[in-house]
């Protein structure tokens, strides 16, 4: 598997910067490398970039809008706190959330194949996974290991 020297740098970068870039806007650094990330991954030209990106940031808005009802609902709430009814409403929810996320992909699926190939398609969404592990681990890392948190 390859990944380019300058993604890892940015990622580097990007998670280690300072208290100042911390304040400004770490979102939005966050969302361009992974961007680089899902660029580099899949080797796309500059005329698939071009057509990529706009399909790319609308299938992203679309899942957040999808995501945020049920995150906002259950992000306070485990699974296994209050009674069974609740147990059994979020069990519906959690499985009417995933139906919705994989309606999403089957309707983005027709878009992103008029740019990408279907190696590609398929590689994206394992470039997804790739680079919120590659997130997760190096915001762990600057936390001082699995569980701890910086203080």
């Amino acid at each position: 598997m390859r990944i380019s020297v300058l993604i890892k740098v940015l990622v580097f970068v990007m998670l280690t910067g300072t208290v100042q870039a911390q304040q400004g806007r770490p979102m939005q650094r966050i969302h361009a490398a992974k961007m680089a990330y899902i660029s580099d991954r899949l080797q796309l030209s500059e005329s698939q970039s071009a057509q990529f990106m706009p399909i790319y940031r609308a299938y992203e808005e679309e899942l957040r809008t999808i995501r945020k009802p049920y995150r906002e609902k259950y992000k306070l709430q485990a699974a296994d706190e209050g009674s069974t009814a609740s147990a059994w409403q979020y069990l519906e929810d959690d499985l009417d959330y995933q139906q919705d996320v994989i309606a999403l992909k089957r309707k983005y699926n027709d878009r992103f194949l008029k740019v990408l190939s279907p190696q590609q398609l398929a590689d994206m969404y394992v470039a997804e996974r790739e680079f919120k592990r590659v997130l997760m681990k190096r915001l762990e890392e600057r936390r001082g290991g699995p569980g701890r948190r910086r203080r």
